[in-house]
């Protein structure tokens, strides 16, 4: 698993997950990676309005196709974003807090 992935996770995670209990927006500021064990991940998930607290895991299986057209879909939103729109102070933070939480090789993870 790498930071790609891991990124990705947290998209979907924020996209996709309502808190149970109040029903509100997931924000990706509120996912906290606890555990990475080669292709299993761990994510501490709080909801912002009510505190409500969850544990979530994902699994990662792909074949070396799969991860050249995931990186290559990387590289194209990186830089799409890029030319489209600015870099927010959210997005710093959000950068700050996954290198700070990062649990890979850099060398695997810029060497694609």
């Amino acid at each position: 698993m790498n930071h790609n992935d891991i990124h990705e996770i947290i998209q979907q995670i924020s996209q996709t997950l309502d808190c149970p209990q109040c029903k509100n927006r997931i924000l990706p500021n509120n996912i906290a990676i606890t555990d990475i064990v080669g292709a299993d991940c761990t994510f501490d998930v709080k909801c912002q309005r009510c505190e409500t607290e969850m544990t979530l895991s994902a699994h990662i299986e792909k074949t070396i196709a799969d991860a050249a057209k995931i990186h290559n879909r990387s590289s194209q939103l990186s830089h799409d974003t890029a030319v489209e729109t600015p870099i927010s102070a959210e997005d710093v933070e959000m950068v700050k807090y996954e290198l700070a939480h990062f649990c890979g090789s850099f060398i695997e993870t810029f060497a694609r």
